[in-house]
């Protein structure tokens, strides 16, 4: 049985008796949080791109054209968190459901945000810096609260579902549109840095191609747990998956490939069934990248020297070259030095991480002092600390000043007991559900399907990306763990449209 007896009405009108300006106050409440977390969730997706539309070319060292944009549209985003976060507490305040939000997986959230501060402090990190980077560790979090004290109606997640699947649908369109057409497109959208145009990889209205990556990566698992939750599907299903497909190969997003394929393995694990819907999924998936790759010699290139990189990041390691060491593919590399080959900075990195994690293995060496946003902003010269090695942290030459993996920043700043708290959090998390949706088979919402796989897709991704960290993920991710709560804490996690009620009218009929 679901440890949460069914309901007909949203949470908030199951409390104690109110008055009837508490329930119309606790209504507006609702419909508030509804709207800032829709507004949120399509700004993010946008943020960026208004930076950069707003911004001066500036050329660095390197000769290389960046966007030097204004600060607004972060502070944009960051108010709407703020509010965000009031609005929450009004609510639950409001609504006198305090006890609602004492699950262990709210008590680990408090036990990693002590951990946190502890690695900190250990770590002589300023009570500032320990803020700042607890802000960048967490802040997603504030939309799964969101979502969790809204208690939204179908027709209110339908409306902002439909809205961000809009914006989702657009930047498809234009990863396609820049794929085809070239690097004229990423200039006709007023893109300055033209590093992902040169080697044919379109990131659309966002900055990374790893970023549109995981947003279609994580709406296409979506529509397949839709669909593995019916009978029968439309044929527009697949219509709306292949064309995301086709965008997903256009940002030759690996990580988001692989996340994908992951996270339609666990739904299909949950449902015991839709094998071969699912193998249809990942041969599309999987076909348009390699296609992407057939017809894109730059594309090729790109992936051949980064296996080539890899290794040979295992066959010389961090550390093990010598102090004259040059990469052989430089200009400048000299016949009197020694030449080595280009070498995979995420393998060196994390190379790297593991001996610096060793060292300080409890509770590593204070938030936000590696590798992070916050760490960059905070020191721009934080790899030159003197406690990452008598030369500090190497980057090997990288433009990028920052660490990509979450889990590596995580470990290397917090260490095991950091690590360990927050994987224990996420499992709390999602736990609940997957133990509803093994119990009751086929006959559970989507978004508990989807929910367990966006976390496998969130945990496999943070590898090799700073995802879990990003401005762009965290909401995505909470929003569908968030909505995943709210059915399950009603008790109506069971689809009034699942395959097994379907089957079972079919065979009345």
């Amino acid at each position: 049985m679901l440890s949460a007896q069914p309901r007909t009405e949203s949470l908030a009108e199951d409390t104690a008796p109110r008055t009837d300006l508490t329930g119309r106050l606790s209504r507006w409440l609702g419909l508030a949080l509804v709207v800032l977390l829709g507004t949120l969730l399509v700004w993010v997706l946008f943020e960026t791109w208004i930076q950069v539309l707003l911004s001066t070319p500036v050329e660095d060292a390197e000769g290389n054209l960046l966007a030097d944009g204004p600060d607004w549209p972060k502070s944009v985003k960051n108010g709407l968190y703020f509010l965000l976060l009031a609005v929450t507490l009004v609510k639950i305040t409001v609504d006198r459901r305090w006890r609602d939000f004492l699950t262990p997986a709210d008590i680990a959230l408090v036990v990693l945000g002590v951990v946190l501060v502890l690695a900190g402090i250990f770590g002589d990190s300023p009570v500032k810096l320990i803020g700042e980077a607890g802000w960048v560790y967490l802040r997603g979090v504030i939309v799964f609260y969101g979502w969790r004290a809204a208690d939204p109606s179908r027709k209110h997640v339908r409306t902002v579902l439909v809205v961000v699947g809009a914006v989702v649908g657009v930047n498809a369109a234009i990863a396609i549109w820049q794929t085809l057409a070239g690097p004229a497109t990423y200039q006709d959208l007023g893109w300055i840095n033209m590093t992902w145009a040169r080697i044919n990889r379109a990131h659309a209205l966002l900055d990374h191609p790893n970023h549109l990556g995981h947003l279609l990566a994580l709406t296409m698992l979506g529509i397949f747990a839709y669909m593995a939750s019916r009978a029968k599907t439309h044929w527009r299903w697949w219509v709306a998956f292949v064309l995301l497909a086709i965008a997903l190969s256009a940002t030759q997003s690996r990580e988001s490939t692989l996340g994908f394929v992951a996270g339609v393995a666990v739904i299909c694990f949950l449902r015991r069934a839709k094998w071969a819907a699912a193998s249809i999924a990942v041969v599309i998936v999987l076909g348009f990248a390699g296609a992407q790759l057939a017809v894109s010699p730059e594309n090729r290139a790109e992936l051949a020297r980064r296996l080539a990189g890899v290794a040979s990041a295992f066959d010389l390691p961090s550390g093990a070259e010598g102090d004259d060491a040059c990469v052989e593919t430089r200009t400048d590399c000299g016949d009197d030095r020694e030449k080595i080959p280009e070498r995979e900075v995420r393998v060196l990195y994390a190379q790297q991480g593991v001996e610096l994690w060793l060292k300080r293995p409890l509770l590593g060496y204070g938030v936000g002092q590696f590798g992070g946003i916050v760490a960059y902003e905070h020191d721009p010269l934080w790899y030159q600390d003197s406690r990452f090695g008598p030369e500090g942290f190497r980057l090997y030459g990288s433009n990028e000043k920052q660490v990509d993996s979450f889990w590596l920043h995580l470990l290397v700043e917090t260490g095991a007991l950091g690590a360990l708290a927050y994987l224990a959090w996420l499992f709390l998390l999602i736990a609940p559900l997957v133990r509803a949706v093994w119990r009751r088979g086929a006959a559970v919402h989507p978004f508990a399907w989807w929910a367990a796989a966006a976390m496998t897709f969130a945990v496999l991704v943070a590898c090799l990306a700073p995802s879990l960290e990003d401005p762009l993920f965290p909401a995505q991710l909470f929003t569908i763990l968030g909505l995943a709560w709210v059915w399950w804490k009603r008790g109506t996690l069971v689809s009034s449209g699942s395959a097994v009620e379907s089957e079972r009218t079919e065979e009345r009929e």
